[in-house]
């Protein structure tokens, strides 16, 4: 049965109202697609370079605990040469717990800080490990040492 009068019009104007809903509706399905699709390649291009970071981050880090394990484990070795009884009490007391500090070190453990271990021994402050050991080692007369005479620096 076919519209008639006023409601003639009115079916055609749903009609033609439904159509352009219709076309709207896939437009922005289509646009949502593709600002979908976008988003995908964006995050993961953004996932690869997190994980090229993380890969980074874990290489340094594995290269520093190694530098940190090598050079402790020298600074060991100089500290355990050093003979006690060359030293005094407090010097005793610091050189044990730099050789603490070292092995803590080379375990992979986080040492106390310098002021706590100061603390604990009843010490206002500890020396590093290069100022203690340049403090205490004994170092050979060279060229240029002497004050006076062929080998000072004064006669150059």
């Amino acid at each position: 049965m076919a519209p008639k009068g006023r409601n003639k019009s009115r079916t055609v104007k749903n009609a033609l109202g439904a159509a352009a809903v219709g076309t709207v509706a896939a437009g922005a399905g289509l646009a949502a697609y593709e600002a979908d699709e976008h988003n995908r390649v964006k995050r993961r291009s953004q996932k690869k370079r997190e994980q090229s970071r993380q890969e980074k981050r874990t290489k340094a880090l594995a290269k520093t605990n190694a530098t940190k394990t090598t050079t402790a484990k020298m600074e060991l070795d100089r500290l355990t040469k050093i003979n006690p009884s060359h030293l005094t009490t407090r010097d005793r007391k610091v050189r044990q717990e730099l050789i603490r500090r070292q092995k803590d070190v080379i375990k992979g453990a986080k040492p106390q800080t310098l002021a706590k271990a100061a603390a604990k021994l009843g010490l206002r402050s500890i020396p590093g490990v290069g100022a203690f050991l340049t403090a205490v080692s004994s170092t050979p007369a060279g060229q240029g040492s002497a004050r006076f005479g062929p080998g000072s620096k004064k006669n150059k």
